[in-house]
This record gives structure tokens, sequence and C-alpha cells, in this order.
């Protein structure tokens, strides 16, 4: 069963966080709709869509009929005419253009260009909590990786005693309890294993959806941790002054609601637009028409000054857009209080987390040595079967205990490079 296992586990691929990481940026559906979001803020901020352009139409048209006519002239002469045909034709290309708007429509542009900021913002944002996303999964599943293989330990070790238990009653050194507690034990030890292989089975399956690739796609997991340079209190709060992602966010906000009052005072200013168009006419008309032909073209110019004296209705719009530049204003100074303490409630804990890891690696080398000591007891037959047992039961807690205290750690460390605005470096 081993040797299976192994070589089921050589087959397959390891996975680093690096390349998790990597493939949940390329893959990630969240991150895939902020792309997405992205690209169509920077269409609507392109100069296609920000109006100072002119609007240019052309249109043509022809006509026909046919019509029987009486006609009486000034003279008093009269004619019928059946048959009289008239045919009229015309073609026109027009260009209008907005020469002044109050400069409402530079004021659009600027926002549009400001929401392409944003986008940008919020697709870095989801950036981060992608990454924060996949350390939380990827560790929660190296972590069960290592509870796996310390129970496969476990279970080594308790059919060592089994074996030693059976030899021991069959000649007469120790007796059918000490053989039925042993067994137990390694039933437990195997219940135990499978149920945390089904764990890591399902952990596997949910950083795969949050990597954004087949749930079903079977990797071995990278259980090392990487701890980059420790990290200081006094740096992180500076750095989160400029560069965490929740108080861009907000600025960027405040900015939104300044262009907002200003498009709408811009609509009090009147409105001057230019327009200018090339034409061209011809008919064919039946004699008793007064021409018999007419043909014209030329170009036609005009200027239009319109100007919204009263509209109660703007006024409103520059109060409300003031109203919210305030509300923002005040989430700014919000989110800064919210930062601050979130900064020192993950700082204290990345501090608890280092003096954690330290003593769990002392607590596992103690346990190692304990257990040790009382292996080669027990095989000397100077401690029970209960006082192994309780050696062995503390050194796999003390193991898990550091792997935990070790990832931990490392999910503290990214949350407080992702409070200072330091993730994505």
């Amino acid at each position: 069963m081993a040797l299976l296992f192994g070589t089921l586990a050589m087959g397959q691929d390891l996975l680093s966080m690096e390349e998790a990481i990597a493939i949940a940026v390329e893959n990630n559906h969240d991150l895939r709709i902020a792309r997405n979001n992205t690209k169509k803020a920077d269409i609507e901020a392109s100069t296609l869509n920000s109006g100072f352009l002119p609007s240019v139409s052309a249109s043509g048209g022809i006509s026909y009929s046919d019509e029987n006519q009486n006609v009486t002239f000034s003279d008093g002469t009269s004619a019928a005419i059946d048959g009289a045909i008239t045919e009229s034709y015309n073609a026109s290309v027009t260009a209008e253009y907005l020469i002044f708007d109050g400069l409402e429509r530079k004021f659009n542009q600027d926002r549009n260009e400001e929401n392409f900021t944003l986008a940008q913002l919020q697709e870095r944002q989801q950036i981060e909590n992608t990454i924060i996303s996949i350390y939380e999964n990827f560790f929660n599943a190296a972590y069960q990786k290592r509870v796996v293989e310390h129970l496969k330990m476990n279970m080594t070790n308790s059919k060592d005693r089994w074996v030693r238990a059976q030899k021991q009653l069959k000649y007469g050194q120790g007796t059918t309890l000490d053989e039925l507690n042993a067994q137990v034990d390694l039933n437990n030890d195997s219940i135990a294993h499978i149920e945390a292989v089904r764990d890591l089975n399902n952990l596997k399956r949910n950083l795969n959806l949050a990597l954004g690739r087949k749930v079903t796609t079977d990797f071995e997991i990278d259980t090392t941790v990487t701890f980059g340079v420790p990290l200081r209190e006094e740096a992180i709060l500076q750095s989160m002054e400029q560069n965490n992602i929740g108080m861009i966010l907000a600025q960027q906000n405040i900015l939104l609601s300044e262009l907002d009052i200003k498009i709408n005072k811009a609509r009090f200013l009147p409105k001057i637009k230019g327009s200018g168009s090339y034409q061209w006419n011809e008919s064919q008309n039946p004699p008793t028409s007064f021409a018999l032909a007419n043909e014209s073209y030329g170009v036609n110019l005009g200027l239009n000054l319109s100007w919204n004296i009263f509209d109660g209705g703007s006024a409103t719009r520059v109060k409300t857009a003031k109203i919210t530049k305030q509300n923002r204003e005040i989430e700014l100074l919000r989110t800064k209080d919210e930062l601050l303490t979130d900064v020192l409630n993950a700082y204290e804990t990345y501090t608890i987390a280092q003096y954690s890891l330290k003593a769990e690696s002392k607590n596992v080398d103690t346990n190692e040595l304990n257990f040790e000591r009382t292996q080669k007891q027990y095989g000397l037959g100077q401690i029970t079967s209960i006082a192994f047992r309780q050696a062995q039961i503390n050194l796999f807690n003390a193991r898990n205990n550091y792997a935990r205290a070790k990832y931990d750690l490392k999910i503290a460390e990214v949350n407080l490079l992702q409070l200072g605005g330091k993730l994505l470096n």
C-alpha cells in the first residue's frame, strides 16, 4: 500500500506557491471579470467616446411620380396631360460639432479617464484578494498533507507495536489486553488517516477552484515555506498611508465626486453648436410645371446658441453631488481608522506567530527525543503501552502544531504586506 501511494505521488506534478499564484492570476474567474471591466473602462475613456469629435451624416433620396394632370394657367388657358412624369434626386453630407458646452464634455472625459483608473485599482484589489485566498487555500492543503504524513508515521509505529504485542502474547511475555489495545490504536490511526486523506482531497479541489482550473486536476502540493525579511510595524503604517489599495480607492472616489460637481455646474452655461452641409438637388418636371428642370447644390453653414436659463434639477444635482463628496471624505477617514486598527491587530498576530513558531519547533525537538526514549523503554518492557501511546500522540500533536504555526506565520506576513500595500511587490 505504501509503495502504491509513493508511486502515485511521484506521478503527480509538484505545485509550488509561486506556480499557484501564476495560475490564479491567469485563470481565476473573478480576476478575468475584473480584467474585462478594466478593458471596458478603457474603451469608455477613449477619444471616440469623448464627445470631442464631430458627427457626420449622409443622406440621399429619389422620388418618381406618374400622374394625369388638368391644369388651368393664369392667362385662362388650360391643358390636360396624361402621364405627367416628375423625377427628383437629392443627396447631402452634414457635419455637426458642439463648439462649447460649458466644459461639461471635458469634465465627462476626465471622469471617464478616472473611471478607467478606478477600474485598474479595483483589478489590483481583486488580484490582492485572490492572492490572499490562494495563500489560505494552499496552506490549508499543505497543512493537511503534513497531517496525512504524520498519521502515516503513527500507523507505522502503531503497526510495529501491534506486531510486537502479538509476538509477546505468543511467547507468553504479554497479555491479550495489550494485543487488543495495540490493535484498537492501529485501527483508530488507520481510520484517522483515511479521513485525513479525504480532507486533503477536498482541500485540493477547493484550491483548484480558486485557481480557476478543473477541480479534478491532481497534483502534489509543496509544503515548504519561505519567509521574507522580518516586518516592522512603523514601516507598515507608513506604507499604508501611500500604498494601501483601500486608501487609494477612497481617494479616487473623492476625485470622482469632485468631477461630478464640475459636470453638474457646467450644465448652467450656454451651449454653442455649429453645423455645415453640402447638398445637391435635381428634379425633372412635366410641361405643366413652371420649370421643366431644376438643379441646386452648395454649402450651408449654421451656428446655434442654446441656454437653459432655469432648471431646478441642476441646482439639486450640484447639492447632492457635494453631499456625496462629503460622504466619501468621511469614508476616507473611516478607512484610515479601520486600516490603522487592522495593522495594529495584524502586527500583534504576526509577532505572536513568530514566537509560536519558535516554541513549537522546540516542542517538536523535545517530543521527538521523548518518543525515542519511550520507544526504547517500551522495547525493554520498562513502561506500559499507555505511556508509549501517550508519547506517540504527543509527538503527533507537536508536529501538527509546528506545521500549523509555520503556515499561520506566513499568512500573518502576507496579510501585513497587503495592509501595507506591498503584497504585489
